[in-house]
């Protein structure tokens, strides 16, 4: 334990005239800015204080040797007050450092991370680095705790919202540790999930799709993304909500071939909010058995620009797969209910919604590959009342087509885990 009493009294008789230490915490239990801790690895403990002098703070280092206690070292700190303090192994496993927030704002602090060298105190931070509150622990990673301290800095936004950054010091700077995402951001989810249960924002869900990125939960996230663009003024802007919504989304491109042009397509990865009425409506028109696992991915699109939206579904699992591909969907919404306008057989993602119209709607291009077929890209029109079932006996993409439009549902199957039909 410190003996603050003992190290207190010990400080003062260094202070200069008219110093007075450093008190922190709320009235009436504030305490010395004050404590004993090891810096230099000799298993001896330094004192180590924060003392105000002439209206500036100062941090004091007492060694003890030759049987009394000596100034080892004194650095003038920052801000007109102290928001934390206290040691932890940030640099080197087993080496303690001092961690000091000097206060610069009503909710703003300046970080210090002081390491003892043979010069005395050294700061690791170079320049500045501000946040509002703070967290140091040793932070879990994918094999265990290492015994090196990160720093969590949570900064703050508005309102309730913060957003935060965790740093590493890791070859003579402070790095991003992703490797400790998955877990400290979990704390980060969890608190503004907290805060979604008791005010719909915006913002909250913005960072929360932030946390949710970063513990790998990319369903969770781009849900989250949708949420916030449901706003009327989307945080912190439309633009770059669909920008990183369209990160989220790893997709392979098509390559240029058989003469065919597919770099001016823009690829969408599919909605990420469960419908449960689409789902009803799927499940009848598949006759879906309940104990099939079956997962969906869906885009809206609007195929005749009559302002009214239809929805384009594409089915992955046993029950509605084969060699050639899965099966897909379009339902018309009329009155809040979903109608089927098509279905299809042998589909493969992604599904090209390119620019050209038959009877009124656009023409849908699918890859055809598999079940013992040559592989080609097919065209479907539509015909006035619905599209082709099947799209290997459609007519082929010409050579020499530069295809336009959008590939819809352009998610890797491998790394996106879909819908699962409830």
């Amino acid at each position: 334990m410190w003996n603050l009493e003992g190290a207190l009294t010990t400080v003062q008789r260094f202070l200069p005239p008219t110093a007075k230490i450093v008190e922190w915490g709320a009235a009436p239990n504030r305490l010395p800015v004050i404590g004993l801790v090891d810096l230099d690895g000799d298993d001896s403990a330094e004192i180590v204080g924060v003392y105000n002098f002439r209206g500036e703070h100062y941090l004091v280092v007492l060694k003890y040797y030759e049987n009394d206690w000596n100034v080892a070292d004194t650095v003038k700190g920052k801000g007109y007050h102290v928001t934390s303090f206290g040691a932890a192994p940030i640099k080197i496993r087993g080496r303690n450092n001092l961690v000091v927030g000097w206060q610069v704002g009503a909710i703003w602090s300046d970080l210090s991370i002081y390491e003892w060298t043979e010069d005395g105190l050294k700061d690791l931070v170079e320049g500045n680095k501000y946040y509002s509150m703070i967290e140091v622990e040793d932070v879990e990673g994918a094999e265990g705790r290492d015994g090196v301290y990160e720093l969590a800095l949570w900064k703050h936004d508005t309102g309730d919202a913060y957003k935060v950054e965790v740093y590493r010091f890791k070859d003579n700077q402070f790095v991003l540790p992703e490797d400790v995402y998955p877990y400290y951001f979990r704390k980060v989810a969890n608190y503004y999930q907290r805060l979604l249960q008791r005010k719909d924002s915006t913002t909250y869900w913005y960072y929360l799709a932030d946390a949710q990125i970063k513990t790998g939960k990319r369903q969770e996230a781009l849900a989250s993304i949708e949420r916030a663009l449901a706003f009327d003024y989307p945080y912190p802007s439309r633009e770059g909500l669909m920008a990183l919504k369209r990160n989220l989304c790893p997709y392979e491109p098509f390559k240029n071939q058989d003469g065919i042009d597919f770099s001016a397509l823009t690829y969408v990865c599919s909605e990420a909010k469960r419908d449960v009425k689409l789902e009803e409506a799927l499940k009848k028109e598949f006759q879906l058995p309940p104990e099939e696992k079956i997962r969906y991915f869906y885009n809206t699109m609007d195929l005749n620009d009559d302002g009214n939206p239809e929805v384009f579904v594409y089915l992955v699992g046993s029950y509605v797969c084969g060699t050639g591909g899965c099966s897909g969907a379009i339902f018309n919404q009329k009155n809040g209910e979903y109608q089927l306008l098509s279905r299809f057989s042998l589909v493969r993602n992604p599904v090209i919604i390119s620019k050209t119209k038959t009877n009124g709607y656009r023409d849908i291009i699918l890859y055809v590959a598999g079940g013992g077929l040559e592989s080609f890209f097919a065209r479907l029109k539509f015909d006035g009342k619905s599209y082709p079932l099947n799209p290997s006996v459609q007519p082929k993409v010409e050579p020499g087509t530069k295809v336009e439009g959008v590939a819809i549902v352009a998610d890797d199957l491998a790394k996106s885990e879909g819908i699962v039909i409830q």
